[in-house]
């Protein structure tokens, strides 16, 4: 296999063992040639759970011969797993076709041309229940395979919880129950490139798709990755996401594109799609409020805002804690309008630029159990280094990596804030709740029997 054919598995890793289903896989795989009826014994052995045999399955195509790719591409292509051929061939002709047809069938699958959430639910109650009678299985499995040099993995080590932290009858916060298979469900919105080049091209979001996809997947979270869609595409696939999503004990949501402020120093902000229009982050968090979105009341549903918040740089002068070190700006990037000098006189870029009453019950809030979690300050840009990805992404990656084991969210987006100062100096993280009154702990790689 080319190489990059091969960095392009290792850089979808995840999505592929996440968003497929084994058995399916295997039998286009061994009609196409590419394994043996003997070579796929070890991927129907039911002692091992379904996500430890899918992430061999992946490695090993990574083992059969330069044509084993091109098999994977139109294996993919013939069961409806159009959004990962997408990802893995830039010059696929699926990226051709438009992706905000929905009312276009395949004559085989009878699913959409851009992506059927109706099949991912399958896919996802169907890993959950295969997997029912493991407790670490799955994260310690992707772990030690991780170790293999075939596949590339982010360079940081996902800590694993070695028990539940218990609800205290004593204390005033309770905790959110997350002891299940179905741990919950990462949601990634990425917006890189624009129609006709309204907006500069986003270097490195790519690296904090992968880290994020790795992350989450470590953590024991089924991830669903979006990227470059319109705003219509955008506005359909919230809608749809409920099919997916009830039944799963938290929520993430990651919005990453150019943003600008709607307002001087207002909490809302403009996200620019793909096809230029531009989309209210505050709408898509409305969306889960338990009017639009009753089923996941209870649910703690945390967004990570990635975008520019306005033009302004945030810095100010102080004596210098130490001598040339990773804070200053140089080389990188702001998700936003302009791209003004940093404080050190570095080219940045930037991002950026209905109540219903209820039947048959009492009054209930609109808003609970909302985290949400932005990269900056309203009015001020958010950095991104177009090498080594988005400030924020990386210190959130690095903390929930080393800490989600022993500390609840919003104690690690306290430490995620600490750590993009301690390492930058100058882009401040915000945190809001909306009836957020739980402690909420990931519990990585730890499940109840």
């Amino acid at each position: 296999m080319q190489n990059a054919h091969r960095k392009a598995i290792q850089n979808n890793f995840g999505s592929l063992v996440e968003q497929t289903d084994l058995d399916v896989m295997v039998s286009a795989l061994y009609e196409k040639g590419v394994f043996s009826e003997q070579m796929i014994e070890p991927f129907k052995d039911t002692n091992k759970d379904t996500r430890t045999r899918k992430r061999q399955l992946y490695m090993d195509i990574m083992r059969r011969g330069p044509d084993a790719f091109g098999h994977l591409l139109e294996a993919l292509e013939e069961n409806g797993y159009w959004n990962l051929v997408r990802d893995l061939d830039p010059a696929s002709s699926l990226h051709l076709q438009p992706r905000n047809t929905y009312n276009n069938q395949d004559s085989k699958s009878g699913e959409s041309n851009y992506v059927s959430i109706r099949t991912e639910k399958k896919r996802t109650k169907s890993n959950v229940e295969a997997t029912k009678n493991e407790i670490q299985a799955a994260s310690s499995a992707s772990h030690k395979e991780g170790t293999d040099p075939s596949v590339e993995i982010p360079y940081f080590h996902v800590v694993k919880s070695r028990q539940f932290f218990e609800d205290n009858v004593d204390k005033d916060i309770k905790l959110y129950k997350t002891r299940g298979h179905q741990r919950g469900i990462l949601v990634i919105f990425s917006y890189i490139q624009f129609c006709n080049d309204i907006e500069k091209y986003r270097k490195g979001v790519d690296i904090d798709c992968k880290k994020l996809k790795y992350l989450f997947d470590e953590i024991g979270f089924s991830v669903i990755a979006y990227q470059n869609l319109t705003k219509q595409e955008t506005e359909t696939t919230l809608k749809r996401l409920e099919e997916v999503l009830v039944g799963t004990e938290c929520v993430f949501i990651v919005v990453s594109s150019h943003g600008y402020e709607r307002a001087p120093r207002s909490a809302d902000t403009d996200i620019r799609c793909s096809d230029g229009h531009l989309l209210s982050f505050l709408d898509i968090v409305e969306r889960f409020n338990n009017a639009n979105l009753p089923a996941l009341r209870g649910v703690p549903k945390v967004f990570i805002s990635q975008l520019c918040r306005g033009r302004n740089e945030e810095w100010t002068l102080v004596p210098r804690r130490r001598a040339g070190g990773a804070g200053d700006a140089a080389g990188a990037a702001a998700d936003g309008a302009g791209g003004a000098r940093g404080p050190h006189g570095a080219r940045v870029e930037s991002d950026g630029a209905r109540w219903e009453e209820p039947l048959e019950r009492q009054p209930d809030r609109i808003y609970s159990d909302i985290l949400i979690a932005h990269s900056t300050v309203p009015g001020f840009v958010s950095h991104r280094d177009p090498e080594k990805g988005s400030w924020y992404i990386q210190a959130l990656c690095e903390v929930f990596a080393a800490r989600a084991h022993d500390c609840h969210v919003e104690k690690l987006f306290t430490l995620v804030d600490e750590r993009m100062y301690d390492h930058f100096q100058v882009q401040t993280s915000s945190v809001e709740k909306w009836g957020f009154n739980r402690r909420l702990y990931l519990h990585p790689g730890l499940y109840e029997d």
